[in-house]
């Protein structure tokens, strides 16, 4: 194990690398006062972590991201260690007061600095074309390591191979999870229904597609290639990752400005009445990040990929201490 941040990420062997990201906003007393405001009305009064490294914390036994952690390093393929690498980002001095880094040998920690599209940035430059990353998010618990080479077999079917609807091969993939197939949810409590209006019935903290309501599954991949240098030098792994947390006034309407700001009034409509078509949606992101940093993405291809085995596991994310407490209570019944 390493935690040099100067520690090239070429790969010399050709294996995939994985990138963990487990990175927190360090607020200022006025700015968390204000969000924290903001964030409780969104989830109806729950508390939800702000400015804690929560992926430290304990969970039956051991620190969240720990187990992210045990979940990729044990994967294999052919018998063999699945990753070349395993980059971690997080605070280095926590870190390694919390977990014996030395039993890792494939782990390199970084010190985090910024926002998840910043570390993504920072990682990225220093990966060579051609790279394959498979990337995870260090407060998701439940992932095996079945979970990690399953996901990894879904991206290697898709990465280089197939086509976005455009025509132009994929070099990036996000996972998201379907309502209807979260059969083996543990934070039931997050699911709220809509009272009130044209949307009562849907789900709150779901996004409303026109086929589906779905939340982010925690997990991407990319290979490096030309056509997505500029989605990471601008960082704009940001806003899709912050969609996710559109529930926020703040991010719903900046979401809403750019939507207005590109005339993408169709757009509109499909968000306020929770019935966004995929394709359309694809498109009309592309579209406001062409028009918002000058450049050309018709060479991009990105997909949406729809995990149907234990998708429970991959959207099981920490956003608070009720989610700790609940998985706290599902790991040792599950240890039992």
């Amino acid at each position: 194990m390493t935690s040099d941040d100067n520690t090239s990420s070429t790969n010399t062997t050709g294996k995939p690398m994985a990138l963990v990201l487990a990175g927190y906003n360090r607020f200022d007393p006025v700015t968390k006062k204000k969000y924290k405001s903001e964030i409780q009305e969104a989830y109806d009064g729950e508390e939800i972590y702000l400015g804690e490294n929560k992926f430290l914390y304990m969970l039956a036994g051991k620190p969240v991201i720990h187990y992210v952690i045990d979940a990729v390093n044990g994967a294999r393929k052919d018998g063999e260690p699945l990753y070349d690498k395993i980059y971690v980002y997080n605070d280095v001095k926590s870190f390694r007061q919390m977990i014996d880094v030395d039993r890792y040998p494939h782990l390199i920690l970084k010190q985090m600095t910024d926002s998840v599209g910043g570390h993504w940035k920072d990682f990225y430059r220093q990966i060579d074309y051609g790279q394959r990353v498979d990337v995870f998010f260090g407060d998701t618990p439940r992932i095996t390591s079945e979970d990690v080479e399953y996901i990894h077999g879904e991206y290697s079917n898709i990465l280089g191979k197939e086509k976005d609807h455009r025509g132009v091969l994929i070099h990036m993939a996000f996972g998201v999870v379907e309502f209807t197939d979260m059969t083996d949810d543990w934070l039931a409590h997050r699911v709220k229904y809509i009272k009130h209006g044209q949307n009562k019935g849907k789900l709150k903290s779901y996004v409303g597609y026109d086929t589906y309501q779905g939340r982010v599954g925690n997990t991407g991949a990319i290979i490096k290639h030309k056509s997505i240098d500029d989605l990471m030098e601008y960082e704009c792994v940001n806003f899709l990752y912050n969609l996710r947390k559109a529930l926020t006034p703040s991010s719903f309407s900046k979401i809403l400005f750019h939507l207005w700001k590109t005339r993408n009034y169709e757009m509109i409509r499909q968000v306020k009445n929770r019935c966004i078509n995929e394709n359309y949606f694809y498109d009309t992101v592309l579209e406001i990040y062409e028009k918002l940093y000058k450049i050309d993405l018709s060479n991009y291809g990105g997909k949406i990929y729809h995990i149907k085995k234990n998708p429970a596991h991959w959207e099981n994310d920490i956003d608070g201490p009720n989610d700790l407490m609940e998985l706290q209570r599902r790991f040792v019944k599950m240890k039992g």
